[in-house]
């Protein structure tokens, strides 16, 4: 009785981190994705890219594992800074490394996706990864708290002028970037 009721508490709060975590990391994750395939468009990573397409399954598993080793001594470096006094530099140093090793990663990813799924248990572990996704999305979504959260950002966006000077500035600036980033190669 007393184990149903922890679970009852606990683990609708580690649903909801869990699917925000996932979900920022998603986002930034496709976002970065656009962003670097734009990157990419440059001759010298065009070529880096024919050669990581044509690598071996497990060399591209080693190259999509090197930028994460990489990045092991500057994260060391900026929890030095924090652990010493300077907790902002630290952190900002902690952000930017996660921002660019996910988009190194992810772009890595697109490049060397089909050598990498041919290895039978990093395919079981993506396949398994999107299924703990969907149920974590089907979970979060089925929560009274999500329905409420739907309805007020519905209301609060019934609520915003709808040709407003700063929606038009949107507007135009994600239409400028949609066609930047969406050119093909």
């Amino acid at each position: 009785m007393f184990r149903r009721f922890i679970k009852k508490i606990f683990i609708p709060p580690m649903v909801v981190l869990a699917a925000l975590f996932m979900f920022v990391e998603e986002w930034v994750w496709d976002h970065l994705t656009t962003f670097m395939a734009w990157v990419a468009r440059a001759p010298v990573f065009r070529w880096l890219e024919k050669k990581l397409a044509a690598l071996p399954p497990y060399g591209a598993m080693a190259v999509f594992l090197v930028p994460g080793a990489l990045l092991l001594p500057v994260k060391i470096a900026a929890l030095y800074l924090m652990t010493h006094g300077h907790p902002g530099g630290g952190l900002s140093i902690i952000i930017a490394a996660k921002i660019i090793g996910t988009a190194i990663v992810a772009r890595i990813f697109t490049v060397c996706r089909p050598s990498l799924l041919t290895v039978r248990w990093f395919r079981r572990l993506y396949e398994w990864i999107g299924r703990v996704k969907t149920r974590l999305y089907t979970a979060i979504k089925s929560m009274p708290a999500w329905a409420t959260a739907v309805r007020w950002k519905n209301a609060i966006k019934a609520m915003l002028p709808k040709k407003g000077f700063l929606t038009r500035q949107w507007k135009a600036i994600t239409q400028v970037v949609r066609r930047k980033f969406s050119r093909k190669t």
